[in-house]
């Protein structure tokens, strides 16, 4: 079956992840966390169509997802948004989405149906509570991206100057982020399947 819908999930990094959580966890912890939401992202997404790459230029990242059969993408360019715009520019797709790698409520219903959102609509977009951009994606292909502090109504702002239609969505499964302490304390109250195997 053709895989025409295109699932980028970048990855800075695995030495020091979740740092604002260092208080509460442990560095090895933090990685250990960091890997199994990744985990739990890609095998969600998983399906005949979707073609899942992660977008990191650390090779820890990459020796990881080679060992977990998942592709990834280098980029040339420096930094977070040219990178992805990079990675967009360079496969074919009728439908797309970048999926930030710490949604630990993703599942696989989650991710169908975000995936029937992003081909039903030009763009659909997700505010995490610090006014991120959790879940990005749609069938309409986009030049530039505003990843960064803001994000949420940055990205608004230029694709409504584009005249591009941009449906949000409401759904926590697309936006709660382990960001923060409060965060962790309402996950480890409400873990999902994914992460009964977790040390902490």
């Amino acid at each position: 079956m053709l895989k025409n819908f295109l699932v980028g999930i970048p990855v800075r990094d695995f030495k020091n992840p979740m740092s604002r959580l260092q208080n509460a966890l442990t560095i090895d912890s933090r990685i250990e966390l960091s890997k199994a939401m990744f985990l739990n992202i890609t095998k969600s997404f998983q399906d005949d169509s979707t073609k899942i790459v992660c977008v990191t230029n650390d090779k820890l990242v990459k020796d990881f997802c080679q060992n977990n059969t998942i592709e990834t993408f280098s980029s040339l360019n420096n930094g977070l948004n040219s990178e992805l715009e990079d990675f967009l520019h360079s496969y074919k797709y009728d439908h797309w989405t970048i999926c930030h790698a710490d949604l630990p409520y993703i599942t696989k219903f989650y991710a169908q149906e975000w995936i029937k959102e992003c081909k039903l609509a030009e763009l659909v977009i997700c505010a995490s509570k610090d006014n991120g951009t959790p879940l990005l994606g749609g069938s309409k292909k986009v030049k530039k991206l505003m990843y960064g502090n803001n994000s949420f109504n940055n990205h608004m702002e230029i694709f409504l100057n584009e005249d591009i239609k941009i449906k949000k969505s409401f759904n926590k499964e697309f936006s709660f982020e382990i960001d923060d302490e409060e965060d962790l304390k309402e996950f480890l109250k409400n873990k999902p399947r994914w992460s009964k195997k977790l040390d902490f």
